[in-house]
């Protein structure tokens, strides 16, 4: 068997466990509160920082991910990092904390106002060790606590209006959680010098349309499943907002619009073309385009080959997806960012 496909299939996820695994991480994790009129979160997650060479897929994001970091620190924003920062199954931890010593020292401005939650995920699950988290981390984020999740209570002044659960979304999975050294070792050993070669990205759920629709899918029905919760994971790095991501909410504006009626023929043209790039980037959920209970979304990724990077804004009572491209913010599916008393 191709080496690619056994990894494909070590990694195909039971829905199952992913639900069991979700339901004990939302009732062991730490507990904070978000009052939707005063706090104000950034979450980016799947960096996958390297160490600068052909493989690093974090490397033509750095520039715009900087700029976020400006525009977030600049209002008043706290930083939220859903998991896989950095990318230890292909390198060290030294050698990358040296290559983006500039890029933590921007995040530890976060850190020192006291506003920053990093959890971990498959591929930086070294932070999940005490030893490794003291020795690299401490140097810029004095002692910093980091976590496997995170559940927040929405407040609006005093009033709980629901449950919030931030992960990062590979658990359950058996490539990433259940398999994980077989996994590394496939990365260190083999994919890696592949890629390096090549210059193609990671081999994950990330590039796979199979295990996308079904971590998707996993997601969605788990959160559905509970009484006022939402679920914000990253992992697929594809981005979705409302139970449905940027692809489907472009097909969806297309089927909407009259063809026959000239008014429409550039909005028609600049979606054709939105949707041929983004074919490129992910692919749509399908079975949760319509669905009336939008309680999953997910990050995205800050390690597009374009350079683009997206992320979750929670701010103003609001939920938004963002994307960042030439270091320009622009919010995604606009018309239906949504109001977090909607929601819960």
């Amino acid at each position: 068997m191709d080496s690619r496909l056994l990894f494909q299939s070590l990694s195909l996820p039971s829905i199952n466990n992913i639900h069991q695994e979700l339901h004990t991480l939302n009732a062991k994790c730490q507990h904070m509160d978000l009052d939707i009129h005063k706090d104000k979160w950034i979450l980016f997650s799947d960096h996958h920082r390297g160490i600068g060479d052909g493989a690093d897929d974090f490397a033509p994001c750095k520039d715009n991910y900087l700029s976020a970091l400006g525009y977030y620190l600049a209002n008043d924003y706290g930083l939220i990092i859903l998991g896989d920062a950095e990318e230890f199954w292909e390198n060290t931890l030294k050698s990358v904390i040296s290559k983006y010593k500039t890029v933590l020292e921007e995040e530890k401005k976060f850190h020192l106002k006291n506003k920053l939650i990093k959890i971990w995920g498959n591929h930086d699950d070294a932070w999940d060790h005490l030893n490794e988290v003291s020795r690299y981390l401490f140097p810029f984020f004095e002692k910093i606590k980091t976590h496997e999740a995170i559940r927040l209570s929405v407040n609006n002044n005093g009033t709980q209006l629901g449950q919030m659960l931030l992960v990062h979304g590979h658990q359950g999975s058996r490539a990433s959680d259940r398999f994980a050294g077989i996994s590394k070792w496939f990365v260190r050993v083999i994919w890696r010098n592949v890629q390096r070669l090549f210059k193609i990205p990671l081999s994950t759920p990330s590039k796979s349309k199979v295990l996308k629709t079904k971590h998707d899918i996993a997601m969605h029905t788990w959160a559905k499943s509970m009484s006022k919760q939402i679920v914000i994971c990253g992992h697929t790095h594809q981005p979705v907002f409302m139970s449905r991501n940027h692809l489907d909410i472009l097909v969806r504006e297309l089927e909407g619009l009259d063809h026959d009626d000239e008014k429409n023929m550039t909005r028609i043209a600049e979606i054709e073309n939105q949707i041929k790039k983004l074919n490129h980037k992910t692919t749509a959920i399908g079975t949760l385009v319509y669905d009336k209970k939008p309680c999953y979304f997910n990050t995205g990724c800050c390690s597009f080959a374009d350079g683009d990077i997206t992320g979750i804004e929670l701010a103003e009572g609001e939920i938004r997806l963002v994307k960042w491209s030439n270091h320009s913010r622009t919010a995604i599916d606009k018309e239906n960012i949504t109001s977090l008393y909607d929601m819960l």
